[in-house]
């Protein structure tokens, strides 16, 4: 046997890797983040923040306490606009979450 064959390619290991350990694709946080606003729109864009991924649970930081509550009213409009952008089951649940105190 060839030692080619049992190379894969790194993106592939990585990939597995970051299954294995019940992490999310960077590359889909990366996306969130920085395609947050448009992607969310009102009411979310300027009222909150991706904060994580974990599992399939997408961590939201919402601008005050008080808007976390109106935040969740939305939560089903977004799910759908997220699987539209990343496909059904990348992300299944959102936890919207009042600012960190800092």
């Amino acid at each position: 046997m060839s030692p080619d064959r049992d190379l894969e390619p790194f993106s592939e290991s990585v990939d597995e890797m970051f299954k294995k350990l019940g992490l999310p694709d960077p590359l889909v946080m990366a996306s969130v983040g920085s395609e947050w606003d448009e992607l969310t729109g009102p009411p979310w864009a300027g009222r909150s923040k991706p904060l994580y991924i974990k599992g399939t649970t997408l961590v939201v930081e919402a601008s005050s306490a008080s808007m976390v509550a109106f935040l969740r009213y939305g939560e089903t409009g977004l799910l759908e606009k997220l699987a539209e952008r990343f496909g059904v089951g990348i992300i299944e649940t959102i936890d919207i979450r009042p600012p960190a105190r800092r």
